[in-house]
């Protein structure tokens, strides 16, 4: 009898055992699982700012060979080189590996160089020759080439929801082949600008040229991982999820803002993770992605949807804001939204929301530009009146608005300006005028497509 006994309670120590291991185990599952939710958020984030950044050189470039100021063209050279390297960042940042994109990192690296070349060439009072406008107009058909080609990766990857991270040191053999195709995208893009980028000559690089600001939003105290956390689900309650979620801290993501990640895990097996980076210093919500899959179906109509964005960003309360224009990708709405004090636009001061069109829910967040440039601000008095500024701008532009705003200046400095928006030719032109001397600081364009409205 004291066998029998002996042996039923070894099998339930064994049974114990075998359960106690098992939830050891989904617990080391779970948290890998909010770790690569986590990292995955963080190369979309990258890749949809490369993108972003990409279509920005198309423009500036664009504006260069379009301008018949010299000034302006410093300003613009500028930009352009500090756009480039931004871009290189976002491009070293995907999970593709070096070795298949080293010349796209190099083109990118010697666009912003040469540019700020010219800059400097221009500064120097010597004129740019026609060999040098000839590589610019190839440089800029070259870039609008791999924004079209970007733009395709993107398409694929939402119509095949494929996983950057499924790209991470893969074996060929080990690939879907949808990620195969994708991989071999980005492979194809950097083959054929080994081939086609013209041979750039100038002095360089100028990369001691960076004025790295500090992130001037981010008040408070520095916080912990339960803080950090707390936040997390404080702001999921502004997004009306129907659900209780749990939260984890799986890491610190270093960069300009150093970020405690956070992921929430649904309790609703139906609801999917949502990533956080949460600033260490303030506690500040920099960055929320929503990482579940998403649906094909839209549901929801572009207008209901940017509705859901503004009444979302105004549960936020960081203040007043206005949203400046939007993007349809995929099955998703994009909305930039700017910050409005006294009256005036302010642009640096800019966060983006993107909601779902397949079921109207918020499934991203972005507030690394505010963060980054928003500041307790004294605005100035304007020292020229409206009626001047209207006098400041092409006598051919039928004038529908004009309004105070705030915008950035490629030195890191912020220019209250009068925004003055007008057609040409059926065109929708933004044209900044400075509020203190009429000086024409930028203008900018608006690009009309089926996917929404963009000011570039």
């Amino acid at each position: 009898m004291r066998f029998k006994y002996k042996n039923l309670l070894l099998g339930l120590l064994v049974v114990i055992g075998i359960g106690v291991g098992s939830l050891y185990l989904n617990k080391i599952n779970q948290e890998a699982h909010a770790s690569q939710n986590a990292l995955e958020a963080s190369y979309q984030n990258h890749f949809f700012s490369l993108i972003e950044n990409i279509e920005s050189l198309d423009v500036l470039l664009g504006k260069i060979l379009a301008s018949n100021s010299s000034e302006q063209d410093i300003i613009t050279f500028a930009t352009v080189w500090s756009t480039a390297e931004v871009a290189r960042n976002n491009l070293d940042s995907l999970p593709i590996g070096m070795e298949n994109m080293m010349r796209s990192n190099q083109y990118l690296a010697q666009l912003g160089d040469y540019s700020y070349s010219l800059a400097q060439k221009i500064a120097s009072k010597q004129e740019i020759t026609e060999s040098e406008w000839q590589k610019l107009r190839q440089l800029q058909q070259e870039n609008r080439k791999v924004h079209n080609e970007l733009r395709e990766l993107l398409g694929l990857m939402q119509k095949e929801q494929i996983k950057l991270g499924s790209l991470v040191n893969q074996k060929e053999i080990e690939l879907t082949p949808a990620s195969k195709k994708m991989l071999d995208g980005f492979g194809k893009l950097d083959e054929r600008l080994q081939d086609e980028v013209p041979t750039l000559t100038y002095d360089g690089p100028f990369s001691d040229h960076v004025v790295n600001r500090a992130p001037r939003g981010l008040s408070g105290q520095v916080i912990n991982e339960d803080k950090a956390e707390n936040i997390a689900l404080e702001f999921a309650q502004k997004m009306d999820r129907k659900t209780k979620y749990t939260a984890k801290t799986t890491g610190l993501t270093k960069g300009r803002i150093i970020s405690y990640s956070v992921t929430l895990k649904s309790e609703d097996r139906g609801q999917s993770d949502l990533v956080f980076e949460i600033s260490r210093k303030g506690g500040h919500v920099v960055l929320m992605m929503d990482v579940g899959e998403r649906g094909r179906d839209k549901k929801v109509d572009v207008e209901q949807a940017s509705q859901k964005a503004e009444q979302f960003v105004k549960k936020l309360g960081l203040g007043e804001f206005l949203p400046t224009g939007h993007l349809v990708e995929g099955n998703e709405l994009l909305v930039n939204f700017a910050l409005v004090q006294d009256n005036v636009i302010i642009y640096p001061d800019m966060i983006q929301v993107i909601v779902s069109l397949d079921n109207g829910n918020i499934v991203a967040y972005d507030a690394n530009k505010y963060l980054l440039s928003h500041t307790s601000r004294k605005l100035p008095e304007p020292k020229i009146i409206e009626a001047e500024a209207r006098e400041k701008v092409n006598e051919k532009l039928k004038i529908e608005e004009v309004r105070l705003a705030l915008i950035p200046l490629g030195n890191l400095e912020e220019q209250l300006t009068y925004e003055v928006k007008g057609k040409i030719n059926g065109d929708t032109y933004y044209v900044y005028i400075n509020a203190e001397n009429g000086f024409q600081e930028k203008i900018l364009l608006v690009v009309e497509t089926p996917q929404g409205t963009r000011s570039i």
